[in-house]
């Protein structure tokens, strides 16, 4: 692993010591042995095949560990360029496209059932020992399911006697190899499978088959439910992760849970959801990137700044150039406005008319005032001063009767109306305003008071408000939200009430002889059906209610000591916000924001909860649709359903193995599971490997060694017995299968 993680870039990254690294494809390449396949004593060593379905482990039994250790995965197909048949076996399968598009396997499920496969596997594991002979000198032990049928047997026997003449073959219980190793003769042999799981009960050093139990649910449904959970988690994840990279993460992030129902409740809480975090660092191919020096970010930062001051610069002269501009042409009118007592009024008329864009001269006073007024206001803004106070308007021709007035003057006595008119409602606005200032100071003092002398019961009454505004503006989401849904409640009664308010509607069209539409939706009044049904009146009443909150939540946090940030409307929602990021981004250090533009963090998975969820369903497979008992409550079962002496003794010796007996915390999750289950202080023994070393390999160790022992050699089934009774034929002993 740490020669694939040298591949990724990393050169922002935090502290890595919770991040697992995603191996990069690579091949299992293995050398030819240097040693000889024959044994001094003159002897064919035996050879020893573990087939799982997930890993295919083979060698000699004067061996110490397989020498052949991979996935157990073929790829054969016909390479177009070379012209040649290829035979791709373990991770050399992903050597290429054609060759991951043709990956098999000879397993459905547990059950053996592609000969041709098997074929495959068992050519590329007699040319890697060394076997250079036409046929296969050496007798073979190979290890096959619990109950496995006869014709997945009989084929197996067909391969090795009739294609590679073997001279004898042995099958055996993968899990009851594995437990052949320990020094007990009685036991509880259990193994987690990659496809199912299995309980075995162990008496007098042979297996009871009649009281095994399997439960189907392994390696493989758990590495599947880990990339469910992660695609669920990341929709929009750059890369396809691969059934392979799951099992990966399953192997490396996942642990037992000792109390999963408590752990699970913990996590709820952002922190330690975070620290429960690890990172799964995909390889990725970071861009080249012609980093500039400081001298070069200093000179462009200062380029920016220089050219927003130019920016400035130009908008202010603008503003300026526009200021005189309307000064000169204010300056034109009042000249021409001042020379009005020197001219007779049809040619000052005249004169308006052709240099102005005025129809009479009020409406040339009009703009002179008013352009006055703004001028000034712009000229005191600029020079930082308060707005001059708006002054009383004079409107001389309104009480006048008309009969004393021109044509034009009426014209502007109508004007003037209106005028005061607006003026008159800008006067009551203002009246208003300061009287309801008033009242918001008087209801202040008197809640002031209220505060002073019942500080506990106005702070209730308030949280009372700010409870039921919150209430009010949740609803108003989720209904916007069904909104959306038009299959929802509220769609769909909205639909009724158009379609009723329409149908209500008069309209003045006349529906044609004939004709099915009745127009509605042609004139501008049929759409007064939706504004009566609009959203118009609960955006105002959310922002009331917002203005409402801000003015509630200040108060309560400046004078009620129990109200804190986190019970503000915007408290709750960081709240939900950081316990999302933690469970999304959980491993991010807190001096590290999330730059959804890093390629880095944008290859990364944050596994939390997922990492005692996906193991927890040994314990309870009907979290995810499985209908069988857990693990612990099998094996419980199986004890409890023996003779009390017999319980004992099984109980001194609780083995596991199998590929997810890796997984961290299995024996104390095992222990407190069988705890209750079994009587009251009675000694329990749980144990994996004998030595201390990889649980998946205890099935081949422990067929290697019993393949030395007399036993052995008398349970082999040889060429003569299988040409007398056939490939189904099965010599019983301690650790397979019963013959039929």
């Amino acid at each position: 692993m740490d020669g694939a993680a040298s591949n990724h870039a990393s050169s922002s990254s935090p502290s890595r010591t919770n991040t697992v690294y995603i191996p990069e494809g690579g091949y299992d390449a293995q050398p030819q042995p240097a040693y000889d396949y024959h044994s001094l004593d003159g002897t064919d060593p035996v050879i020893c095949i573990d087939n799982g379905a997930h890993s295919w482990r083979a060698g000699f039994n004067n061996s110490t560990t397989p020498y052949i250790d991979r996935p157990n995965l073929i790829a054969r197909y016909k390479d177009r360029k070379q012209g040649k048949n290829l035979l791709l076996f373990g991770r050399d399968t992903e050597v290429d496209a054609n060759s991951r598009s043709n990956v098999r396997q000879m397993f459905d499920g547990d059950l053996l059932i592609h000969s041709d496969l098997l074929e495959c596997a068992l050519d590329y594991t007699f040319c890697t020992l060394g076997i250079d002979t036409p046929t296969v000198e050496n007798p073979i032990v190979m290890t096959e399911r619990l109950a496995n049928p006869l014709f997945s047997r009989a084929m197996t026997s067909e391969l090795l006697f009739e294609l590679y003449n073997a001279p004898a073959v042995t099958f055996g219980i993968d899990s009851l190899f594995a437990f052949s190793r320990q020094k007990h003769e009685d036991g509880l042999a259990i193994s987690l499978g990659h496809q199912a799981s299995t309980v075995i009960p162990v008496l007098g050093g042979r297996g009871i088959l009649s009281r095994a139990k399997r439960i189907p649910w392994g390696g493989a449904q758990a590495s599947e439910l880990m990339l469910k959970l992660a695609q669920l988690k990341y929709p929009s994840f750059p890369l396809k992760v691969t059934p392979a990279q799951a099992t990966f993460m399953l192997r490396e992030t996942c642990y037992f849970s000792t109390d999963y129902e408590e752990e699970l409740k913990e996590m709820a809480d952002p922190v330690k959801l975070s620290a429960a975090t690890k990172i799964v660092q995909f390889p990725y191919t970071a861009p080249e990137v012609n980093e500039k020096t400081e001298a070069e970010l200093a000179a462009a930062a200062e380029k920016r700044k220089e050219q927003g001051r130019r920016l400035q610069e130009m908008q202010a002269k603008q503003r300026a150039e526009k200021l005189a501009v309307k000064i000169a042409e204010l300056d034109e009118y009042k000249l021409l406005q001042s020379e009005r007592s020197t001219m007779k009024k049809a040619e000052f008329m005249s004169r308006l008319l052709e240099t102005t864009p005025f129809e009479n001269e009020a409406e040339m006073d009009s703009w002179i005032k008013k352009t006055e007024v703004e001028i000034r206001k712009k000229q005191r803004k600029d020079m930082g001063f308060e707005e001059e106070p708006e002054e009383e308007p004079v409107f001389p021709l309104v009480d006048r009767p008309d009969s004393e007035l021109t044509e034009e003057e009426i014209k502007e006595k109508r004007r003037q109306r209106l005028m005061k008119a607006g003026w008159e409602a800008r006067v009551r606005a203002r009246e208003e305003k300061r009287k309801e200032k008033e009242r918001m100071e008087e209801e202040k003092r008197k809640e002031e008071e209220e505060r002073e002398t019942n500080l506990t019961g106005w702070s209730a009454k308030l949280k009372e408000e700010h409870e039921a505004i919150i209430a009010s503006i949740q609803a108003r989401k989720k209904r916007r939200a069904q909104l959306g849904d038009r299959k929802s409640a509220a769609s769909q009664s909205r639909m009724k009430s158009i379609a009723n308010l329409a149908a209500e509607e008069k309209t003045s069209k006349k529906r044609k002889k004939g004709e099915d539409d009745d127009g509605f939706g042609m004139d501008d009044s049929d759409w007064a059906v939706y504004r009566e049904i609009g959203g118009d009146d609960e955006s105002e009443a959310e922002e009331d209610d917002q203005t409402a909150l801000q003015s509630i939540e200040s108060r309560l946090l400046q004078y009620d000591p129990t109200f804190n940030e986190e019970m503000t409307l915007i408290g709750r929602a960081e709240a939900k916000n950081k316990l999302i990021n933690a469970f999304v981004r959980g491993g991010i250090p807190a001096s590290q924001k999330y730059d959804p533009d890093d390629l880095e963090l944008h290859h990364q998975l944050h596994l939390n909860v997922e990492r005692i969820r996906v193991p927890e369903t040994w314990f309870q497979p009907s979290m995810w649709g499985i209908d069988s008992a857990g693990l612990g409550e099998v094996s419980g079962w199986v004890l409890n359903g023996l003779e009390e002496e017999e319980r004992r003794r099984l109980m001194q010796c609780i083995f596991l193995t199998g590929g997810a007996a890796n997984i961290p915390n299995l024996i104390p999750r095992m222990r407190n599971t069988l705890t209750p289950m079994l009587p009251f202080r009675a000694p329990l023994k749980i144990v994996t490997s004998l030595d201390g070393g990889d649980p998946r390999l205890e099935a081949w160790k422990g067929m290697s060694e019993w393949s030395k022992t007399h036993e052995a050699r008398s349970a082999r089934v040889t060429r003569a017995e299988y040409e007398e009774f056939g490939g189904e034929w099965l010599k019983e002993h301690r650790w397979g299968n019963v013959p039929p």
